[in-house]
């Protein structure tokens, strides 16, 4: 059990990937990640600033503990920045979609 602490009274896994989740607790964390970094950009087609970022990150962290999921945050921060450019691309897809609805 090298790979395992007593934490407030259970048993964590610290080497656990963000893949060992359930399929439900992974939609919700990336959907969580998505809504909260298309609500901080000011442009559609631009990333955040680092510092924006982070705080994204450490916002959708502090929800994901307060539910009693447990994931390193390393583990969250690399998935996060995997789906930066596909938050991007939704998102401009999404303005894109507004600004024909708009002309027609």
């Amino acid at each position: 059990m090298k790979n395992h602490v007593y934490q407030n009274g259970r048993l964590i896994q610290t080497n656990k990937k963000f893949s060992a989740l359930k399929q439900k607790q992974k939609e919700w964390i990336t959907n969580e990640l998505r809504q909260r970094y298309i609500s901080a950009i000011n442009y559609p087609y631009v990333k955040l600033h680092p510092r924006k970022r982070d705080r994204v990150l450490d916002e959708v962290y502090d929800v994901i503990v307060a539910k009693d999921i447990w994931i390193p945050f390393h583990e969250m921060k690399k998935h996060y920045f995997r789906k930066i450019p596909s938050f991007i691309s939704s998102h401009r897809k999404m303005m894109e979609k507004k600004e024909d609805e708009k002309l027609e």
